[in-house]
Parts: structure tokens; sequence; C-alpha cells
């Protein structure tokens, strides 16, 4: 969200403000055409161009005085340029401060501020619950926390951005699970069902009750977070009607083209339909709102609903109401040991400011791990004063995603390929009005801000073309950009012998610590 523009803004600058050239010959139109005073901004720009400069944002109703930290010429009663104005309709403005710290948002406290209470505690007056990882499950597990009756105290650091790592590399869907769906039902219909039908039925439950959860969470998000969300239609073309070799390993799905709308229809009830319904369409229809799609063997093609949204930025507004609601909550605060008491039992944790490169020490009744595919490393940590080995609690797998150019599809439409040659997903949605494609699923060890491999590239610029124009020319050289995530994948090793494997998310409780 950014300020409005004002044309009659007032604005004071003083005579040590600076604007280097290269910046009035970008300018955008609306900001060469603003006048300051009466005279053009580029005018004044180009007077004050030899000093330092030191920006601000302008409130359309105070004098504002552009000036450097030392600058003895600042009128008096003009704000201090460490801090934005304080008004109550411009969120986005963070109060004055002192010294070099840069404030945080209104009623948010600084990160100067959240890392100065995390030091401030001692093994007398510990947190109730401490959570090692910023990413959606962390920040949730800490926002969860501190609006719960009790009073808890709730802390979670951070090692790196919000939102840097799994949280902020997914295809930008909050999906209700469809190929899950698909997986399940392929599970009940095998002959599984013969050998061992109640083991079998278990697990047909234990997933399609995680598909339910699914359906729920993505209602509650579209409802209560309009400002992150939008519903976005999904095309799924089909160029046969019998599919073979089946999607899935399971001949029934050879007849998906016929049966989808079914399926569809059933998807929607699964959310209550409260999603837009399912429909389908013919060629000629097609080919109108896809114009990129290949139409020369198309049968006729399926259109659902899932929900969009910008994943990164929906885990910092999860991290910022942890914080709101009284979490101290931390980027760049990494965990690098466990501290812990006579009986061997973590207490606390020792910790690292990555900005100022401090040491100190957290201390916690409770210690969580939301590493997500890194958790098994942080466990590494907390098993230092024990000698066996840890069994692994996540299985990582990396999914890449390219971005092209935005008329590589509609601007609010997606495609599904449901059956790529290895038999993944591939999803084909528009983002940011560029195309995002994706994912590969690759089993592999989780690094950090990995480069993705330039065969899963190749690979997805392959599955483009099965569904595209073939006037629509897919070339290595429109990949504007490519990312590499990982998706925990996450077993209990705390489980004991013969415990059923949950589908859904995994709560381990360590024993021993």
């Amino acid at each position: 969200q950014k300020p409005t523009i004002n044309s009659h803004v007032d604005v004071s600058i003083s005579r040590k403000a600076n604007i280097p050239k290269f910046a009035i010959e970008y300018l955008p139109r609306s900001l060469r055409m603003l006048r300051v005073h009466g005279r053009p901004l580029t005018i004044l720009a180009r007077r004050l161009r030899n000093t330092n400069f030191r920006p601000a944002l302008v409130s359309p109703t105070t004098t504002r005085t552009f000036s450097d930290q030392n600058d003895d010429s600042v009128k008096k009663g003009s704000e201090s340029h460490t801090g934005l104005i304080e008004n109550e309709s411009m969120w986005w403005k963070v109060r004055p401060t002192s010294g070099n710290e840069v404030a945080g948002p209104k009623n948010i406290p600084s990160r100067a501020e959240q890392v100065r209470c995390l030091k401030n505690g001692s093994r007398q007056n510990p947190y109730d619950i401490l959570i090692i990882g910023g990413g959606a499950t962390g920040s949730g597990i800490a926002l969860d926390a501190a609006t719960r009756d009790g009073d808890l105290k709730v802390a979670c650091i951070e090692r790196g951005d919000f939102g840097s790592e799994t949280s902020s590399r997914s295809t930008k869907l909050i999906w209700a699970g469809i190929k899950y769906l698909a997986t399940a039902s392929a599970g009940l219909l095998s002959r599984n069902l013969f050998i061992s039908p109640i083991q079998t039925i278990n697990d047909f439950y234990d997933e399609f009750k995680m598909i339910s959860s699914c359906h729920r969470e993505r209602k509650w998000m579209i409802e209560k977070q309009e400002h992150l969300t939008n519903w976005i239609p999904i095309v799924v073309p089909f160029t046969k009607w019998i599919v073979w070799p089946p999607p899935f390993g399971h001949w029934l799905f050879s007849l998906f083209p016929v049966l989808a709308p079914a399926v569809f229809k059933f998807y929607d009830g699964m959310s209550g339909f409260a999603c837009p319904p399912s429909y389908s369409i013919g060629k000629k229809k097609a080919g109108k709102l896809f114009p990129q799609i290949n139409d020369k063997d198309l049968k006729y093609a399926a259109v659902f609903y899932e929900v969009q949204h910008n994943d990164a930025r929906t885990n910092i507004a999860i991290a910022m109401t942890a914080a709101e609601k009284g979490a101290h909550i931390s980027n760049y605060v990494e965990m690098i040991g466990a501290i812990f008491d006579e009986k061997k039992k973590v207490v606390g944790v020792r910790a690292l400011d990555v900005i100022a490169g401090d040491e100190f020490e957290i201390f916690t009744k409770n210690l969580v791990f939301a590493g997500g595919p890194f958790t098994d490393s942080l466990r590494g940590l907390e098993n230092e004063a024990n000698d066996k080995d840890i069994k692994p609690a996540v299985r990582g797998a990396a999914g890449t995603h390219i971005v092209l150019p935005g008329y590589y599809s509609p601007n609010k439409m997606g495609l599904l390929d449901y059956n790529t040659t290895d038999g993944r997903f591939l999803f084909f949605v528009p983002w940011e009005n560029h195309t995002l494609v994706g994912t590969t699923d690759i089993k592999s060890n989780p690094s950090t801000a990995p480069t993705p491999t330039e065969n899963e590239i190749q690979w997805i610029l392959k599955e483009c073309e099965t569904y595209l124009s073939k006037d629509l020319l897919v070339r290595r050289s429109d990949v504007l950009s490519a990312w590499k995530g990982w998706r925990p994948l996450a077993v209990d090793p705390n489980a004991p012998p013969g415990a059923p494997v949950s589908r859904d998310h995994i709560i381990s409780t360590n024993p021993q610590t």
C-alpha cells in the first residue's frame, strides 16, 4: 500500500539535500509533474544535487524537513529525519527513534526492542515457550501461543528473513489437495483393500481427513484474509478421452477425462461449495479464455478454483500479528546451541544476533523446533548432551519454480498439467504480471538459498510445450528467474514401535530433553 501523492504538498528542503542525477532521469512521470512550492520537483532536484541527501515520506498535512543528521539548519518544530510522521490514517509509517535504530511499524516494537526483550530473560524468569524458526509454521505457533488464555510468555527467533526459505518458495496457491484426493482414492481402490482392508481404510481416512482440513483452512483464509488472497480459476485441458498409461498408476484414472466434471464437483462440495463452482468448457470457449492453449487435439477443458496468495507476505503478516499480540519475535537471530540443566533437560538456547554479532542466552520452559526441512539440524544441537544418534524427523523434497513473461498465460486464469512425464502435477499460473510454472519434486538434502539445476529448468520448459500453442515458442532465454525450495515431509522419530504414520502434521516430543 503506497501513500497517495498530493500535488499540493508543502515541503521544506534543507540546502544540504541531494538528489543524484540518475534519480532525476528515472523519476516516474507522476513525480516529474509534482510541484513543490510552485516549482517542478526536477528543477529543485538539480539545484540540490551536490550534497548529502536523506529522504523521508511526506505528510499531506505536515511540513517535513529533508536533512542530514548533523544539519543545524533544520527549522525548530520540524520533525527529525530518524522517524516518520505519526498519523493514524497512515499505518505504514514508523515512530521517531534516536540514533541509528530503525523503528518498528505502529503498535509493534522494533527489532532492536525485540532483541533487548529476548536478552533480558533469565533462568529464574524464563519464557513459557520459545519457537525456533520464523516461517509460516513457526510464526503461526507464536501467534497461537500469544493469543491463548493464561498470558503465556512467547518468543520466536528466525535465523534469516521471515519466509526466506520454504514459506516463500511455493506455487503461491493455498490448494485444498486435489492430488491428495486422487492418491488417496488410488490407495483405497488398490489390491491392498483385500490384503489388509483395515489398514487401507485407515490410511484413506487419514488422508481424507487431511484434505478436509485443507479445505477448511482455504475457506478460512479467503474469508478472513481478503487482502492477502483471491480465487483463481485453473483450466485442466483434455486431449484424449482415455489416458494411458493411467495417472497415479491406477486404471481408474485412465477415465479421468470422462470423470473430471463429477470429480471437481465433489471437490467443490468438500468445502461446502464455498468456492466458485467448477464448470466445463468446449474447445472454442477454451481458446477464448486461454488463447495460449494448444487446441489442436483439445476435446474439452474442466475449470476448477483454488486460492492464490502471496506466501511471503502471508508469513510476514502472521509474524507481525504475533508481535502485536505480545510475542517477542525477531529475525536474524540464530540458535547456535542448547542450554541443559543437571538432568540434561533443555532449559534454554544460546543465540546469536546475526546483525550485531552478539551472543546471548534465552531461557524457556518449552522449546519448539519449527525449522521445516532444517529441523533435523536443530535437533542435532539439542542432542549435544546425549550420545545416541538422532533418527531423522524430516525427509526433504526439493521443488523448482521458474518465472516466464506474462504473455505465457492469461491475467486471471491458470492451467494444471495433471499427467506430466514423471507423474507430478505442474501448475501454470499468472503471478505479478508474469507467469509462474512449477514444481518439480526431487528427494535431496536441504540447503539455504539453493540454485535450481539446469536439468530441472529444462524439464519444466519441455512440459510447458505440451499444452501451449505451437505458435508460442518456449525458449530458455524467456526464463526470467528460478528458485528452489524444500518441502518438509515429516515423520515422528519418537513414535513407539507400531504407531500409525501420520499423513497430516507431526507434533513430536523428545522424552530425553
